[in-house]
Parts: structure tokens; sequence; C-alpha cells
């Protein structure tokens, strides 16, 4: 490590700059750029993926809704009377009677016309082998998908539903010749109810075309870049988007994905695969997508960002290049100067070789050669010159104690007159100004500022002849409380210049100061029956970021909110009502000092 470290520390600066460019910004923007592609794909797939999964569960559930409406019918035969007894009757001896019960069971099955889209056929086999099919399609009881069948009892449906204690859903069947198609069947035994002892007297079988299934399944008019199709734990496929699919059980050697390839679809695509069991039938819903279309969009934007991130490169480290080399040359020349003025040559002159920040050095270095020895002789005129400014600027300060003392000299002097109302507004006035002009920005208590403000309003009111009153309440709990001094001057003036304006009597002005109601926080409110504000006005003020910014009028209210803010920051609030002639509400809320404050 130490040998590294000291061959890097041997080269030249242009050189180091350029592998610490390399280091620092090259290769860590391609390896953000890979990574952040690699994480953004996964992010993308795994929302694709549960949008998939999202869907399939809702195609299942419009599955299962589906199936209960047809169980619905099943039901309904099953529970059919009329039904039950002319299947009695086909037991009959006589061929007269069966007959009749045979037709009866066929016209009450045609009742049960194909109201749900979808309905083959219905059929009943007795458990001794008669049996009664109706089919709506061909609206027949002789040529019916099941005329392959010379005994119902070999069917599947009919097998399943032997040892079920309810409906049974037998999976998709492949029907060939005349009527061929994809069919899944729902069969429930039926029982006489008079005669539970004698067992079952039947069973009904509902038969319905499997495309159904695809249509809920969503694949009529499906783009190539995604099916949804259904299967069952053994493989065998329920539905399908080409119904010559559909009851077909798929090569155990082949996966998922191949299946779907070799099917036709999505073919040489990278596909992903989703399922969702659904509880109630068992059967398992699939999606199949191509997972490089579904992100384009992402692998777009990562080529558009690698293609702007090699032009930047590109374009920095030709600048990074042309900007080492510039350098190396100023530098080498700066140094050389200085090299030249530690030997006592303070005439040495170097070439400015651009304007940046090491061409101001050059620049510089000949202005203070040049410059030196002046100033070497100019800094005892400057100390001298320095030393009469600051002797005229102590003789141009007005001393405060000067001020307040002709205050005084012309109080005592309204005293001597008899001017006892002149002498009350001299000293009023000279403490307005020793508590203005001394250290202002510090705190002072409440009862500090509830007096000061008292005799501020009185003289206000000799100024205005008395036009207004003003009451000052201040809670005992909030006494010995610091507050920022002149914090409430602007607000006091301001409602009696502007809310008393052209008044000559009847004015009222009423501070209150005490706690908030959680004791938190001191509430201050400003309450004047003056002419009021304009709406556009009220709107600024109580707009914090209006607010606080500078009308240019140094002590108005802006400023006085945006001083409010600076001290406080957002702990501080407050709020402003007005009704033009009626007067105005000014509401502020400050914090408790803080430990140290007080």
């Amino acid at each position: 490590m130490k040998r590294i470290l000291a061959k890097y520390n041997s080269w030249k600066l242009g050189r180091k700059l350029l592998v610490v460019f390399a280091l620092v910004s090259i290769i860590p923007i391609l390896f953000v750029q890979i990574v952040a592609f690699q994480v953004n794909r996964n992010q993308m797939t795994e929302k694709i993926d549960e949008l998939m999964v999202n869907s399939l569960t809702q195609i299942a559930e419009r599955v299962d809704l589906n199936l209960q409406i047809y169980m619905n019918q099943v039901y309904q035969i099953y529970r059919d009377e009329q039904v039950i007894e002319n299947l009695r009757k086909l037991e009959d001896d006589k061929d007269s009677r069966k007959a009749v019960a045979y037709n009866q069971i066929v016209n009450r099955l045609k009742q049960y016309s194909s109201n749900e889209t979808g309905i083959r056929c219905l059929s009943i086999v007795c458990p001794d082998g008669p049996s009664v099919i109706y089919d709506f399609y061909a609206d027949s009881s002789l040529n019916t998908i099941w005329q392959d069948y010379h005994d119902l009892r070999q069917t599947p449906p009919y097998l399943e539903s032997l040892d079920a204690p309810g409906m049974v859903v037998t999976d998709t069947m492949r029907y060939e010749g005349e009527n061929q198609g994809r069919f899944f069947h729902i069969s429930k035994r039926m029982f006489d109810f008079d005669h539970l002892e004698q067992g079952s007297i039947a069973t009904v079988t509902m038969t319905i075309d499997a495309g159904v299934l695809g249509n809920i399944c969503g694949n009529h008019g499906l783009n190539e870049q995604s099916i949804n199709f259904i299967i069952n734990d053994k493989r065998k496929v329920i539905a399908y988007p080409d119904p010559d699919f559909a009851g077909i059980t798929m090569n155990p050697d082949l996966s998922i994905e191949d299946f779907v390839q070799v099917s036709g679809y999505l073919r040489k695509k990278n596909i992903n695969i989703n399922q969702y069991e659904d509880e109630v039938t068992g059967w398992i819903f699939c999606n199949a997508y191509d997972g490089d279309y579904m992100l384009k969009d992402v692998a777009r934007t990562q080529q558009i960002l690698v293609a702007i991130t090699v032009l930047a490169i590109l374009f920095a480290s030709a600048l990074i290049i042309y900007t080492v080399r510039t350098m190396d040359a100023s530098v080498k020349s700066v140094v050389s100067g200085m090299q030249q003025v530690q030997k006592g040559n303070l005439d040495v002159v170097v070439p400015v070789r651009s304007f940046d920040e090491i061409g101001t050095i050059a620049d510089n270095f000949n202005d203070m050669t040049v410059k030196v020895r002046q100033l070497i002789e100019e800094v005892g005129d400057a100390k001298e010159q320095q030393k009469n400014a600051e002797i005229q600027a102590l003789e141009a300060q007005i001393n405060p104690h000067f001020l307040y003392n002709t205050l005084d000299s012309i109080n005592w002097m309204a005293i001597e007159k008899g001017e006892y109302e002149i002498s009350e507004m001299i000293r009023n006035l000279g403490v307005i100004l020793r508590y203005s002009v001394n250290k202002s920005n510090q705190m002072a208590t409440i009862r500090e500022i509830a007096d000061w403000l008292k005799k501020y309003v009185s003289l206000q009111k000799m100024r205005f002849n008395d036009a207004f009153s003003c009451e000052i309440n201040v809670d005992e709990r909030v006494y010995n409380i610091k507050v920022h001094k002149l914090l409430l001057q602007p607000f006091v003036e301001n409602a009696i210049l502007h809310g008393f304006r052209e008044m000559e009597s009847g004015g009222l002005l009423r501070v209150d100061i005490s706690l908030t109601e959680d004791e938190k926080g001191i509430a201050i409110i400003i309450e004047d029956n003056g002419k009021g504000m304009a709406p556009e006005k009220l709107a600024d003020y109580n707009d914090r970021e209006r607010a606080i910014k500078d009308d240019g009028r140094g002590i108005g209210l802006h400023n006085a909110f945006s001083r409010m803010h600076m001290y406080y920051g957002d702990e501080a609030s407050w709020n402003m009502s007005s009704i033009p002639e009626l007067g105005t509400v000014i509401t502020l809320r400050l914090p408790l000092p803080k430990e140290g404050e007080q």
C-alpha cells in the first residue's frame, strides 16, 4: 500500500487529476447505472407480477360467481318436486307411463332454458340406468353431446358425484365428432325428500361450454404479449385462449413456459408466469406475459440514460484533459515566478495564460510584485490616517447621555414655568428614547413593556388631543416574562395613526396581555374601534409568507411580522380581523422564553 501511495505521490498533478476523475466519476457512474437499472427492472417486475396476480384473483372471483349462478340453477332442478315425481314414474313397469314421465321431465328441463350463456345441456341419470337429456344447442333430447355414451353412468360427471356430499365441478372434457367441443360439468345427486332412506334417485348434470371460462379470462381480442388460462393441480388445461388445448393434460416434461410456447403463444419471448390457486374450485389461474415487452419502456429509458452518460463522460473527459493541461502550464508559470521572488527579484512578471482562478493568481501576483515596495512605504501613512479617522469619528459621535440631560433640563424649565403637561410629555419622551435607544434588540419584561406603552400612548393622546382612550390589561402571571423590546410598538402605532385617522373623539384602544389557554405561550390582543382595514391588505397580513416580506417602510407591520418570524420562527403566529368603519383586532401568539432566555 505504501509503495502504491508513494508512486501516486510521484505523479504530476495532471496525471493525478485524470486518475482521480476516472476513479470517482466514470467507474461509479457506470456502476450506479448498472445497479439502478437492475433494481428498477426488479421493482417494475414485482409491480407487474403484483398487478397480474390481482387480475388473476379478480378472474377467479368472476369464475366463482358464474359457477355459483350455474349451481343455483342446478339446485333448482335438484329441488324440483315435479322432476322428482316423474323420476319415480320412470321406475313404473308400464312403458306408456315411462314415456309420459320422460316427456314431462324433458319439458320441465326445457323450462330451465339457457338463460345463462354457455349452458349446452341438462341431463338426469338414474342409478339403475335410465336417463333424460335435453341439449339446448340441438334443441333435442336425442341428438346430444352424450350420444356416444351408451350408459351415462360411466361418464366422469356421474362417477365423480357418487361419493360427493355436495355439488361437483368436473374439469373440462373434449368431445369429438358431430358435437365436438370443450365442456365442463356441474353435477349433484338428487334425493326424494319424502323417502330419504331410499338414497339417491338420480344425478343431475349441467354441461357448460368451456368458452365461458375463456371469456372470463379475457382472452378475446387479447394482445400477443400476455395470456390468461386455467389448469388444475394435475396440469390438465381447463380453459385456454386456443380452445383446441382445453381439456388436454400438459406433458410432464414441459414447464408451463414451454407449454405456452409450444401452444403457439409468446414464442421466443422472455416469458414470466404468475399463478393464483382458487380455494373454491381448486383450479390454478395462470398468466403468462412477455417480460421484455412489459419492461420495454424501462429498457428504452435505460438505453437513453446510458447514451447520455457516455456522451457526458466523453465530454467531461475531453474538458478535464484540456483543463488539466492548461492548469498545469499556468501552475508552472506561477511556481517559477514565486521562486524568483523568493530570491529577491521583485521585478518578475508571470504570463497570464487563462482567466480562471490560477490566471487571477498570476495577475494578482504580478500586481503584488509591482506594489509591494509602494505598500511598504505607504503603511506608515495608512496607520496615521487610520488614527486620525478614529479620532474624528469619536468627535462626531453624539452621546445619548447628552440628549437625556438636555431633555431633563428642558423638563425643569417647564416645571419652573408651570407647564406640567409639557413636563410630563418631556419625561415620557425621555423614558421612551432611553428605552428605545438602549440595546433595542434585547429582551424586556412585559411589566417594563406595559409601562413603556402607557407612556408612549400618553404622548400620542396628547398629540391627537385625546381623540382616543386606551386600556392596557396585563395578567399578573406574565409580568416577569420577557419578550423582545419594541415588538408591540408598531401594532399600537398602526392602530393610532391609521385606525383613529380623522377621528376627533370616541376612539378606544385596548391591549390585553395574558397566557394562552394551554398556558404554553403568550397571547397579545390589540383591538381598536377605528376605521378598519381594506380586505386585500388584511389578506396580505394573514398570509404568513406575504406578511413577513419587507414593504420598504422600515417600521411598518410587515417589518413587525418579519421581526416576530426572525425572533421566534414558526412558534409565533398571528391573526388579524377587521370590519371597515368598525375596527380591527390583532391577535399575536408568542412562545414562552426558553431556559436561559428568561
